[in-house]
């Protein structure tokens, strides 16, 4: 019930930011502009969050979700994960898709960034839309999971990271946020068994 309040306040949000973007009515904006205040009111209400937090699509003409990548890095059976210095967690290296790369450019960029890694991406994994995996997110999130293959570097981190390690998908450290058991454990049957790429 909870996830299904959050969704419904993001929804009423969203709804509000498109009709402020497109609507000419004067009567239909005064409306909008009413929705987005309330939606604001009862996100804060229900979070706790800052006013400045609570207006999630401020920025946005349509909202949309946002596109993420994660790499699948295997080596001897084992996946390769960074030590985020901000959680003290851990997680599969990736990030926020930027303007200027497409996607698996991204996953490839980021794992060296983040690893001292480099790769090259052989295959899209999985698509996951991460409201199905991470509870009350404020954030929509299509998240892009890319096998990856080590072809040269050696382990370095960055100023995100604080460790770098290989782990058995049976026995993995505690996750960051940023990804979950559920999406490494299909990512990972999706290259094991040689399927098409999963996605939702």
């Amino acid at each position: 019930m909870e996830n299904q309040v959050l969704e419904f306040i993001k929804k009423v949000q969203s709804i509000a930011q498109i009709g402020l973007s497109f609507s000419t009515d004067p009567y239909a904006i005064d409306n909008y502009e009413e929705l987005r205040k309330i939606s604001i009111r009862m996100l804060k209400e229900y979070t706790s969050l800052p006013d400045d937090e609570c207006e999630l699509y401020k920025d946005f003409i349509y909202p949309t979700p946002q596109p993420a990548v994660r790499t699948l890095v295997v080596r001897d059976n084992k996946l390769l994960l960074v030590k985020e210095k901000d959680s003290g967690l851990w997680s599969l290296p990736g990030g926020w898709c930027d303007i200027d790369c497409t996607p698996k450019e991204t996953a490839i960029k980021e794992t060296y960034e983040e690893s001292g890694y480099v790769i090259e991406c052989t295959k899209l994994l999985a698509v996951f839309d991460r409201r199905h995996y991470i509870k009350k997110s404020l954030y929509d999130v299509y998240c892009l999971y890319f096998l990856g293959n080590v072809v040269a570097g050696e382990a370095k981190c960055n100023h995100e990271t604080e460790d770098i390690g290989w782990f058995e998908v049976s026995n993995l450290p505690s996750l960051s946020r940023k990804n979950s058991i559920e999406e490494i454990q299909k990512a990972y049957h999706v290259y094991k068994e040689k399927l098409e790429t999963y996605f939702e």
